[in-house]
Order: C-alpha cells, then sequence, then structure tokens
C-alpha cells in the first residue's frame, strides 16, 4: 500500500483574506486498489459482519464488481460483468435482517433509453459473503435504469428501493431536444417490491440520487439534473414534491444542476450542489434568513463535476466539502469554510492524481468519527483510494 501525504494548493475563493498562510490539505493517501476499469460507483458497508465497513467498487469496464475486506484490502468477486453485463450503479442494505447486506444493481445500461433493457435487480451471498454472489431476484427493466438506491421513505426500518433513469422517452442522449419526461420510481418491500411512481415531472437528464431525511420521519429522495434539485418526501401515503434549486440559469441543455449534499454551518442546515449537469461548479446554498437559501458559487474550475460529499474533519459542527470531475486532468479539492456563516470559502488540492466518478464520508478505522473520505477514480488504473485525516 502506497501512502503519500496530500499536495497543499491553497486557492482562495469567495473574497477569502489572500494573506491567510498555505495549509497542508490534512489527509493522508491510501491507495487501496487499482484495475477498476472506469470506476463509478462506490458502496461503503459492512459485508461480512465483523463490524468493520467495507468497500465495494463498480467500474464501468470492470470484470467484476468486487468488495475489499477491511482492514486488509483483500479482494472478493460479488458478480462478474458477464453475468451483469454493463453494470452501472449499485447499492447495500440488509433487507432480511441476517447481518449481512443485500445488493441492489443496476445493469444493462445505455444512455440511449432505445438500445438495452436496463435492468435492475437484488444480489444475495450463498451464506459466504466471499464467494461469489447470486441474483435473487429481477426487481424491474428500466431503460438507461442510471442510479438506484436504497431508502427508507416511511421511517419503518423497511428500506424501498428508488430508480432513476437518466433519459427517457424520445431522448437518444443527452441534449434531449424534446424535454422528455423522465420518470422516477418507487419499490416498497410491502407492495412486492412492483413499480410505483414518485414523480413524472423531472424533465431530461436525472442526474444525482441522494438519500437524505429532510423534514419528515423517513428519508427523502433528492433528484438532480436539468430539471434543478428536487425534493421527493412520502407523507401519509402520498409522495410530495419540493423544488429546491433551478440550478444554473441557462439555456437547455446547458443548465440545471448535476448533484447535492446536505450539511450543517453555524448550527444551520445548508447544501451544496455541483451546477450545471456534468458542470464546472461548485455552489453554496446558504440561509438567507428568510426561510430560503442565497446561491454562491465557491469554485468555477470543476472538469466534468461528479463526485460530491461534505464532511466534518475538526468536529465543529461545521461541515466541509469534497469535491471532483471525472475528467483525465481533474483533480480532487477540498473546501473549508473561512467564516462562520459560509459567505468566504478556500480551496486545498486534495489529491492530484485522482478524477472521482464517485466519494464518499467514512470511519474506516471504527473511531466513532466520520472524518475520513474514499473515493473512486474514472481514469486509469482505475484507483479505489482512501483519504485519511490526519489532523487533529
Amino acid at each position: 500500500m502506497r501512502l503519500v501525504l496530500a499536495a497543499a494548493l491553497p486557492l482562495l475563493l469567495a473574497a477569502a483574506d489572500a494573506q491567510t498562510p498555505p495549509v497542508t490539505a490534512p489527509f493522508t493517501i491510501h491507495r487501496v486498489a487499482q484495475g477498476i476499469g472506469q470506476g463509478y460507483s462506490l458502496v461503503v458497508t459492512d459485508m461480512n459482519h465483523d463490524g468493520k465497513p467495507d468497500l465495494v467498487a463498480l467500474g464501468l469496464t470492470a470484470d467484476a464488481i468486487t468488495w475489499y475486506e477491511n482492514p486488509t484490502w483483500t479482494p472478493h468477486t460479488i458478480i462478474t460483468a458477464q453475468d451483469a453485463p454493463k453494470p452501472v450503479y449499485m447499492d447495500a442494505a440488509d433487507i432480511d435482517g441476517d447481518g449481512i447486506p443485500e445488493i441492489v444493481l443496476a445493469f444493462h445500461f445505455n444512455t440511449d433509453p432505445h438500445k438495452d433493457t436496463g435492468q435492475v435487480a437484488i444480489l444475495h451471498h450463498d451464506g459466504d459473503p466471499t464467494r461469489s454472489w447470486k441474483i435473487t431476484q429481477t426487481i424491474d427493466n428500466v431503460p438507461s435504469d442510471h442510479r438506484v438506491r436504497f431508502a427508507d421513505i416511511s421511517g419503518n426500518g423497511k428500506p424501498a428501493i428508488i430508480i432513476a433513469p437518466i433519459l427517457a422517452g424520445t431522448a437518444t442522449g443527452f441534449p434531449d431536444p424534446d424535454k422528455n419526461v423522465t420518470p422516477l420510481y418507487v419499490y416498497r418491500p410491502e407492495n412486492n417490491w412492483k413499480r410505483e411512481t414518485i414523480s413524472l415531472e423531472n424533465r431530461g437528464v436525472s442526474h444525482g440520487l441522494n438519500i437524505q431525511r429532510w423534514s419528515g420521519k423517513g428519508e427523502a429522495v433528492m433528484t438532480s439534473g436539468y430539471s434543478g434539485t428536487t425534493i421527493h418526501e412520502y407523507r401519509n401515503g402520498k409522495w410530495v414534491r419540493m423544488p429546491l434549486t433551478p440550478g444554473l440559469d441557462a439555456p437547455w441543455p446547458g443548465g440545471g444542476s448535476s448533484d447535492v449534499m446536505f450539511g450543517h454551518i453555524g448550527g444551520n442546515r445548508f447544501y451544496v450542489t455541483i451546477e450545471p449537469f456534468h458542470g464546472n461548479m461548485v455552489v453554496v446554498h446558504t440561509p438567507d434568513g428568510k426561510g430560503g437559501y442565497t446561491r454562491q458559487v465557491i469554485d468555477d474550475q470543476l472538469a466534468n463535476g461528479h463526485a460530491l460529499t461534505l464532511v466534518d474533519v475538526d468536529g465543529d459542527g461545521t461541515d466541509e466539502i469534497v469535491a471532483g470531475g471525472n475528467r483525465s486532468s481533474q483533480s480532487l479539492y477540498f473546501y473549508k469554510a473561512a467564516d462562520a456563516t459560509g459567505q468566504k470559502w478556500t480551496r486545498f488540492q486534495m489529491d492530484d492524481d485522482m478524477a472521482p466518478a464517485a466519494c464518499q464520508t467514512v470511519d474506516l478505522k471504527g473511531t466513532g468519527k466520520m472524518t475520513d473520505v474514499v473515493c473512486l477514480d474514472m481514469r486509469d488504473p482505475g484507483w479505489l483510494t482512501w483519504y485519511e485525516y490526519n489532523g487533529k
């Protein structure tokens, strides 16, 4: 395992003090694994019921979906690309209560919904999670099945499956001049995993699918794309749709948003978006004191922005931002608020050899503190990388 210290490249943004001295980004880089061809989807979960979070990596061109056992990072094949062709996304949850999660997998993916079937299935272990897993149930065929997530929408501890295709209708690719409706579906275990519609109001590309609590008892479903970022909550047996931000205001198809994360700053909730779809901007939305949010671009230099997570490294209740893009020349960046209200941010280069398609905040050492980050590189050689917080 190669360990190097993250290079420091402070870049002051949003009118931050130009005299701030250089500071080393507080992470040590561990290259956990490589060869994950076009790394795209990343899951952190305890795969063998030993109390340690493991890492699961999916690459668009990889030979197999693999999980890496904490702390040795021994690889174990879950399923090969031959048995699940053209995989694109996955999530994990223990839906049968045996202590080992099931995996929901979207495969047979194509950005043109007319060119493949878009299959979504549940994978289960055979008693030993280190051996190959099997598809035990096909949930649905949804062409362009780009995102799939588990979500406890009712707050009853029984996770449903959310499926978000990237395009639909007459669309044959990202521009989608017809502005087709792109549906959002839910499959509940209490309804035998049958398809139910959450919304038919998003149009064009639907990219980000984020699951977090917002205001209700259960987890909310957040979508980001050409239609901006929208919250969907399941309340009293019905879905409530709440537009959050339209994202970048630009002519179709150049506007909207790509991903979203919610956090806290100065005791208040804020959120961060990448804008527009596959965009170049990191945008912070802070409370305006009137029940709404003020939009502030803190960086406009991402190359195909695709990875976003929040991490409170110093435990002060204010989240830092980690973001990057999956183009070959891209770096991974770390943004820290320079004031108590998030009006000023400082950018640091977190890794100069990473073009992430996905990042997650983790506690790999079992310290009880979610202060580390794991990212998956979309370029060769396909690094799965752990960024260990080394500050105080």
